[in-house]
């Protein structure tokens, strides 16, 4: 095992090395780096998906006084290390390798479940994926390593795998309005938070959850579940955060059944001034401020769930710069929320993936983070059932809109308008929403569906399923 530190080790690798080389001379330095024994890492790591293998895994330190090599179980982090001969920069090499991470961190891998972080490296780059339930998303930038830097991008990844948040931040978006963005947002939250329940009669997934009402314009989820803002308001907050805390803006939701039990999520309310003077109040939002602002609570929830504006305004800039992820409802008979996704996707997350690393300027440990941009999950039609005539409409318009994206923009939005396609299976299917009317409808009760109907449940159930537990 060579004991070279990390820049002894990096400038010892052959301009050419293939895997191997790099996995002998690199892979024990950065190990050490991370904060990890020799025998907490297990090379050649099956993780129960086929006959996979990922070409290193590392144990969980805390926890457990098994050694790793004797009883291989548990991992924390993947590895999938690559020859210098291999273009990690982008490109088809690139794409290859984080599919294999994403592969490696699938739910579907059963020996490799506890782990939640994968690396991907080639020596000459170094990217950080994390898991949260089945969202896999880049947590890093894919970094460059050189012989100056590579001990402090190292020291960068062992402490965001120290101090992992607990909460995945999902803004809930598309440019068009009236696809029914709100309504997601109170009932995910509400599936999310409800308890698990009896197999006979399953409910939700106790998870707890915070969400944030960022649509000053329209306020509606705050109306319609007819929350009341405490006395630090949000406008307060926005005006006067260095003297306020976000936690004191916070309301709490619940729901007192008649056997006595209470169900139910936080929210962070819009107020009747900043609803009524959102002007006035931009000029206080610095640059991602709805980030700084949540990361006093992301260890207090499990998901933070984002009701973000339509359109692109600073409260919109503001909420998918706050997000590590996107989820985008649109509806199957409307071209206009195909294209306006598909813009979003090329241009604004790309955009403001800047904003999300200003952020974390300020509050760094070493004054340089590198934070990956916020991400789209697949689209989802939301709220009403498809023919099969309407389903092979809207797929031929689909493909229309990614074909010109590969050739305008050289993006491929394949995997976030089908997520299923592969080129051995050319599924086009797309998750739906089912039925729409009497979950609207329930808005006017005041709480979500989910609390008061069972087939709401069961639709928001297998939403959840689709897409993050």
């Amino acid at each position: 095992m060579s004991t070279l530190n990390l820049k002894e080790a990096w400038l010892s690798l052959p301009d050419a090395a293939q895997e191997p080389v790099v996995g002998k001379i690199l892979m024990p330095a950065l190990i050490r780096a991370l904060g990890y024994l020799d025998d907490e890492c297990y090379p050649e790591f099956k993780t129960g998906k086929g006959g996979d293998k990922v070409d290193f895994a590392i144990r969980c330190s805390k926890g457990y006084e098994d050694s790793f090599l004797i009883a291989p179980k548990n991992p924390y982090v993947l590895i999938e290390i690559k020859g210098r001969d291999i273009n990690l920069e982008q490109g088809t090499s690139y794409k290859k390798t984080v599919n294999q991470i994403r592969k490696y961190l699938h739910s579907s891998a059963k020996h490799s479940r506890s782990a939640k972080w994968g690396i991907i490296t080639n020596g000459d780059n170094i990217q950080l994926f994390r898991r949260h339930g089945l969202v896999v998303y880049p947590y890093t930038q894919n970094l460059k390593l050189t012989a100056d830097n590579i001990q402090q991008r190292i020291a960068l990844i062992k402490y965001y795998l120290e101090n992992e948040e607990k909460a995945l931040s999902i803004a809930v978006y598309n440019n068009k309005g009236g696809v029914g963005k709100t309504t997601t947002v109170i009932n995910l939250a509400g599936i999310l938070s409800l308890p698990i329940g009896k197999r006979e009669n399953p409910l939700g997934f106790a998870k707890k959850v915070l969400v944030v009402d960022f649509d000053p314009n329209q306020k509606d989820l705050t109306d319609l579940l007819e929350v009341k803002p405490n006395n630090v308001t949000l406008s307060k907050f926005i005006q006067d955060h260095k003297n306020n805390n976000i936690k004191d803006v916070i309301s709490r939701y619940r729901l007192l059944t008649k056997s006595g039990k209470e169900y139910g999520f936080d929210i962070l309310p819009v107020d009747d001034d900043l609803h009524s003077g959102q002007n006035e109040y931009i000029k206080y939002l610095n640059r991602s401020f709805l980030r700084k602002a949540l990361t006093e609570v992301k260890n207090d929830y499990d998901y933070i769930l984002i009701d973000s504006p339509p359109g692109r305004n600073l409260f919109t800039e503001e909420a998918i710069a706050a997000s590590d992820v996107v989820l985008m409802p649109s509806k199957h008979n409307g071209i206009a929320s195909f294209k306006n996704a598909a813009v979003a996707m090329t241009t604004m997350f790309p955009d403001l993936g800047e904003a999300r690393r200003d952020a974390e300027f300020e509050n760094t440990h070493d004054s340089i983070r590198y934070l990956g941009d916020p991400i789209p999950l697949p689209i989802f039609f939301n709220g009403e059932s498809i023919t099969p005539t309407q389903k092979e409409q809207a797929q031929k318009a689909i493909l229309s809109i990614v074909k010109a994206a590969r050739k305008e923009e050289q993006i491929d939005l394949m995997k976030f308008f089908f997520p299923k396609y592969t080129n051995s299976r050319k599924n086009l299917d797309i998750f739906v929403m089912p039925s729409y009317a009497h979950i609207a409808s329930a808005a006017f009760s005041s709480r979500p569906a989910v609390f008061t109907s069972k087939k709401a449940r069961e639709y928001y159930r297998n939403l959840v399923r689709e897409y993050f537990i």
